[in-house]
């Protein structure tokens, strides 16, 4: 027998409160869980009660705690989904991203005018108390001031110099292996599970590596003092749109052109963060993005539109 909030009573009149488990969530459901099901179809437990007023009372904390349960499931769904396909705007902010990590480490090396020299100091003081002679071609420099001493400029040259012809070789052979280890950090800096055997996280290593290329020669004529401006650095988690015209910014509009309920405007957020959560802040298809830009401002479609009208 069936009730109103899941309830249901089994043979011997006791009611019980169950919820149907979605078919994409029943396996992380039972990892939620902590159950030894390989999956969980329904949520389900005993109110210990005949009396339908009380058990009405005591189903309300349950399907709250079945909330909390889908909730868990579903963010553990997000967290192991493996993608297979990146849009060309995630490819871009990721890659645009290190590119910008690697110029903003340069320029704050260069800004604070030290680097390593007070540890190359500290071990060449240590070493000659020690008795142990220790012979350098650069002067060994304390903190001046005045700036990276000659051994830093050196250092800096002499990582170009070695790592450069390495990427440049790499991107020349498509070599991905070059730049994995750094690629696997970004995926995880943007918590994005990617199959390494689909086509895109080869897109992905070869976009990273010309930017790890760029970078390179731009430090490399910083150090030749040609005035290389860092760009700025947008964080893992904002939200970028080659177009303009993205599938948030759509959401936006829409959100825009008229009053609205709250649990509708909120319906629609959760159902839009998700996705994009899952499959990144898609451009709008090219034949709509005229109708996006119109939307995206509040406004109103063409009349055309309006209407049904071709």
């Amino acid at each position: 027998m069936r009730f109103g909030m899941g309830l249901i009573k089994n043979e011997h009149g006791v009611y019980h409160v169950r919820r149907k488990v979605p078919k994409a969530l029943e396996v992380a459901t039972a990892r939620a869980m902590g159950v030894p099901k390989e999956r969980v179809s329904w949520l389900k437990e005993t109110l210990g009660t005949k009396d339908e007023k009380q058990a009405r009372v005591l189903a309300k904390p349950v399907m709250m705690k079945f909330d909390r349960i889908l909730a868990q499931a579903e963010a553990l769904l997000v967290q192991h989904l493996v993608r297979t396909k990146l849009t060309e705007a995630e490819i871009k902010q990721i890659a645009d991203y290190f590119y910008a990590h690697q110029l903003h480490a340069d320029e704050e090396l260069r800004e604070e005018g030290i680097g390593s020299d007070p540890v190359f100091a500290n071990v060449h003081r240590q070493l000659i108390e020690a008795g142990i002679e220790s012979e350098s071609p650069f002067k060994v420099a304390e903190q001046t001031g005045s700036g990276l001493s000659d051994r830093m400029m050196h250092k800096i040259e002499e990582d170009v110099s070695i790592v450069l012809p390495a990427a440049k070789e790499a991107l020349a052979r498509g070599n991905i292996n070059f730049i994995r280890y750094e690629l696997n950090e970004l995926l995880q800096l943007f918590r994005i599970n990617l199959d390494h055997n689909c086509a895109d996280y080869r897109k992905l290593a070869l976009a990273v590596i010309k930017a790890e290329v760029r970078a390179l020669e731009h430090v490399g004529a910083r150090n030749r003092g040609e005035p290389i401006e860092s760009p700025k650095l947008v964080e893992p988690g904002g939200k970028v749109s080659v177009s303009g015209c993205s599938l948030r910014a759509a959401y936006e509009g829409w959100d825009k052109m008229e009053p609205r309920k709250r649990s509708t405007r909120l319906e629609f957020s959760k159902g839009i963060d998700r996705f994009i959560e899952l499959h990144g802040d898609l451009d709008v298809v090219p034949n709509q993005q005229a109708s996006c830009s119109r939307v995206s401002r509040g406004g109103s479609t063409s009349s055309k539109a309006s209407t049904g009208k071709s």
